[in-house]
């Protein structure tokens, strides 16, 4: 019976029920579970500690007795025979020496493996070391092949950009559509040195004939790169190592590698140089643009009054200028560009001291990763298609036949940034910028051709571009401002109903013309790509994603 009743009680102590615990009590428990398990480790006996110390220590012993042994050397034109015979017999490599192997060496060197006194030989008189396991052979000064890796693409980009400002005179109609286009292997995007073209396709080389001539009174910049890397460095490096007596420079641009015969000093100096060019060819830069466009209140018709604006905002943002001090007389006057520069990494400060001037609307925020001396082309906009020629052909046979022919060209209509970026060893960023800002829209033309009138739906654009060169420090944000136009519309009140009557409203109704100025501002930031910069890059839209979309 007791048996009976005892197990009864350990059942019902199993089966009773526990209430829920609060999360800051398991939150707890885990928190003190670490410091439980540590004082409840069981003490090592000191038997077996004192034999796990003796094997440390021989572990250690064994480890000594396979490092390389070191020594001084103190030679003064002693024969290099005998010098290598004599580092041979205190290391445990194994020495092979060539018969042709002759001269003398003088070297001081203090603490140094077998490798690391092989290398300086060789390095300063020349002499050949090849390393198989534990055999070293020593071979006679003279020429040797290295091959050494460069990483790079194998290809040929060219890049042109054009501002042009015609004055009259008659432009030629060869337009080829290579202004701006930025490809490779044929493939362009072109339409960007004139913001005006398209999307285009074709086999273009970017020679000179090619680009649009202008005759006539007019101003034109134009910026022209190519990055061909591998059709020059075989010429490159044989001005390095020298050519004759030998001498061979072979480059695999498909294999990312170059294979050069010559002397161990010229190999030497081909060595560096590659480190040096590869080391700067693969710096890149992150750029961050904002194209802003500030609609200006009444009391800066002028233009942005930067000196009001920094004023406004008390010293929160430092800044120097990139160029000369700007005025409000110049900047109307000219419509010119100047550059500032912000040491504050955040645009949303720059937007507010913009909106001290005006109404403040953020066009575009490209965002794009350029490496060095590449050019980098956005382009957010679309094309469409415009009457640019009108011409007509005649049948005569049975019946004269006149039919039109009509050349459409896509005009575009959008926001593009152009911008190469040359990043030096301090971090150091100079930017070649050339923003464009187009609307076009349709405008009817009137033609008659042989009594016939055909009405054209043209082209009429409406352009804001710049083209400059500013410099930047990494993380600075460079400003470019005073590009200045004027809009006008028309604004109509009118009374409550009365101005709704047919012809008799119109005497209830206020008509005013307004005009309206606006500046386009351009936000560039360049972030020179560091070890951690893609990390803090993925930080940056972490912490972007928990405002737009916070937890709950």
């Amino acid at each position: 019976m007791r048996r009976l009743l005892l197990l009864v009680t350990i059942t019902l102590t199993a089966c009773a029920y526990h209430p829920d615990r609060a999360p800051e009590e398991a939150h707890a428990a885990l928190q003190d579970k670490p410091a439980a398990e540590k004082e409840a480790a069981v003490e090592i006996p000191a038997a077996v500690a004192e034999y796990l110390t003796t094997d440390v220590e021989a572990t250690n012993a064994g480890k000594a007795l396979l490092e390389e042994p070191r020594f001084s050397i103190n030679a003064n034109d002693v024969d290099v025979r005998e010098f290598l015979k004599a580092l041979a017999a205190n290391a445990p490599q194994s020495l092979v020496i060539h018969p042709e192997v002759k001269g003398s060496v003088s070297l001081s060197l203090k603490d140094v493996t077998l490798d690391e006194a092989l290398e300086v030989l060789s390095d300063v008189y020349g002499y050949q070391i090849r390393k198989s396991n534990r055999v070293v052979q020593v071979l006679p000064a003279g020429m040797r092949t290295e091959t050494f890796a460069l990483d790079y693409l194998a290809l040929r980009r060219m890049g042109f950009s054009q501002t042009e400002v015609s004055a009259g005179g008659v432009r030629d109609q060869q337009r080829n559509g290579n202004n701006g286009n930025n490809y490779n292997n044929g493939n362009q995007n072109s339409g960007f040195g004139n913001p005006l073209l398209g999307n285009q396709s074709g086999n273009n080389s970017g020679s000179q004939q090619q680009r649009n001539q202008m005759q006539g009174n007019g101003t034109s910049i134009s910026s022209q790169t190519e990055t061909d890397l591998w059709a020059n460095l075989e010429d490159i490096l044989e001005g390095v190592v020298g050519k004759g007596e030998g001498r061979r420079v072979i480059v695999a641009p498909q294999a990312g590698l170059v294979s050069i015969t010559a002397y161990p000093d010229e190999l030497r100096a081909a060595k560096d140089f590659l480190k040096v060019a590869e080391k700067r060819l693969q710096r890149q830069v992150i750029l961050e643009a904002r194209i802003i466009e500030v609609t200006l209140n009444d009391e800066y018709q002028q233009g942005i009054n930067w000196s009001d604006a920094l004023s406004a905002m008390g010293g929160n943002l430092s800044y120097r200028f990139t160029g000369n001090t700007p005025t409000n007389a110049t900047s109307a006057a000219l419509g010119g560009i100047f550059g500032i520069a912000f040491t504050d990494q955040n645009f949303s400060g720059l937007i507010e001291l913009l909106q001290t001037q005006g109404n403040v609307q953020v066009l575009s925020s490209p965002r794009v990763s350029a490496a060095n001396n590449q050019k980098a082309v956005i382009k957010v906009g679309e094309d469409e298609y415009f009457v640019t020629d009108v011409s007509t052909t005649t049948v005569t046979g049975t019946a004269t036949t006149t039919s039109p022919n009509i050349d459409l060209t896509p005009f575009f209509s959008g926001i593009a940034l152009d911008v190469t970026p040359q990043i030096s060893d301090s971090g150091e960023v100079i930017l070649h910028v050339h923003p464009a800002v187009v609307e076009t829209s349709e405008q009817e033309k009137v033609i008659t051709l042989n009594e016939d009138q055909f009405v054209l739906p043209l082209a009429q654009s409406n352009i804001r571009e710049s083209d400059t060169i500013v410099r930047a420090h990494n993380g600075e944000i460079v400003v470019l401002g005073g590009l200045m136009q004027t809009t006008y519309s028309e604004m109509v009140s009118k009374a409550p109903l009365l101005g709704d009557i047919p012809l008799l409203g119109e005497l209830f109704k206020n008509r005013r013309n307004v005009e309206k100025k606006k500046e386009l501002v351009i936000l560039l930031k360049p972030t020179v790509v560091g070890a951690d910069t893609w990390q803090q890059e993925v930080q940056k839209s972490d912490e972007l994603l928990k405002k737009w979309f916070p937890e709950q």
